[in-house]
């Protein structure tokens, strides 16, 4: 098991707000002072392979992992 130090945890705030800006913008919210709004790659024509893509959820992954981790110490 790990913990997260103030430093790491200060850069994951910092990223996850820039991120929300950059969602925020791509919704069609206020760009930001002097600086060019985000600009969202779309394929013009997709790849047939990737139709059935599904993309995973991390954050529920990481959730299953810790869990079978505990029961599998138990």
């Amino acid at each position: 098991m790990y913990t997260i130090t103030k430093g790491p945890s200060k850069l994951v705030a910092q990223r996850r707000t820039a991120w929300q800006q950059v969602q925020q913008q791509l919704d069609g919210g206020p760009a930001g002072e002097g600086r060019p709004r985000p600009v969202q790659y779309v394929e013009r024509t997709p790849n047939p392979r990737l139709q059935n893509f599904v993309p995973i959820d991390l954050d529920e992954w990481w959730a299953q992992q810790f869990l079978a981790r505990i029961t599998s110490c138990s």
